[in-house]
This record gives structure tokens, sequence and C-alpha cells, in this order.
């Protein structure tokens, strides 16, 4: 990880964080010890790194809500798992700044969504990002959460849009 001096800090974006999700909080005890990046499906098919986006917040730049990183996260919560940490929660930050960039107009970009609803479609089906597994299947609870989060952000609107369009291809080769 970079070094940083402490003019280069600016903790208001970490206190607008975490006045909207005071558990956001936690997230200054992290070590970067890379552990969630290490073991972080959405690391191994993207650019995603949330050792970089915590840095981001810490140091105030709010680019990070403009970045396409913050959409690529599974919010499988490996992360929270490996954190040798307690209390941090990567998942609840990812929605979190995902939220503060949806209220600030920004969003994914139409590519970036497209990619991002194509590795959900994959993550929700078959529980894999990549072709190997992600450890032990999902609890209908967490698979629960996910579908309303992709519910949120219409991403299940574009997947069934995507399978309409997947069956009338496959509907005029078969003509």
């Amino acid at each position: 990880m970079e070094e940083y001096s402490d003019s280069e800090w600016n903790w208001d974006f970490y206190k607008e964080l975490v006045d909207d999700v005071e558990e956001n909080k936690n997230i200054i005890q992290c070590i970067s010890c890379g552990k969630c990046v290490g073991d972080c499906p959405a690391t191994k098919v993207s650019n995603f790194n949330i050792r970089k986006i915590i840095q981001k917040v810490l140091r105030g730049d709010k680019s990070v809500l403009k970045d396409s990183d913050i959409w690529y996260c599974y919010l499988c919560e490996r992360c929270k798992r490996v954190c040798p940490k307690d209390n941090i929660n990567i998942p609840l930050l990812i929605i979190n700044l995902r939220n503060e960039s949806f209220k600030k107009g920004y969003g994914p970009r139409y590519n970036d969504l497209r990619k991002y609803v194509e590795m959900s479609e994959r993550f929700l089906i078959k529980g894999v990002v990549v072709e190997e597994q992600l450890g032990e299947p999902l609890p209908q609870e967490r698979i629960d959460e996910l579908n309303e989060i992709c519910n949120f952000a219409r991403i299940k609107y574009v997947f069934k849009a995507s399978k309409t369009n997947k069956n009338k291809k496959k509907k005029l080769k078969k003509s």
C-alpha cells in the first residue's frame, strides 16, 4: 500500500458515511493486510480492490463514488469472514457507497453495469463467478438478500430482458 502524509487525509467523507451508517466507523480499523482482496471472487475477474476503496474513503476521496469498482462487489461476505479485525462490514460499506453514488447522480456506466449483470447472473444462478467454486453454498437468507439488492438496482429487469432476448435468438436459429 502507498504511504500518505497527514495532510493528504480528509475525514469529512468518512464522517458522512458513518453518519449515514454507523457501522461504517469500523473501517478505520482496517490494517490493509490484504486477506479480503486475496479471497475476493470479484477481484479475480475485475479491478475490484476493497483496500483501495477503503483507503479512498479514509482519504476523503469522493471520486470513489464515480469509480466502476464499487459495482463489482458480489456482497458474498467472504471479505468479512476472512478479515482479522472484528466488525468491519465491507458489504455494508459497498451498499452505502452505491447508494451515495446514486444520490449524487453517478451510478454505474452502461458497460460497467452490463459486466456487473453478467457476473451477478452467473453468481446468483451457479454460485460461481469464475470456474472455481466460491466455497460452501450460500444460505437461503443470503440469496434472498442478494435478490432484493438486485431488485433495488433493477438488475432483475435487465436479466429478464437479457433472458428474453436469448430465448428469441434461440427460436430464430431453430426456424
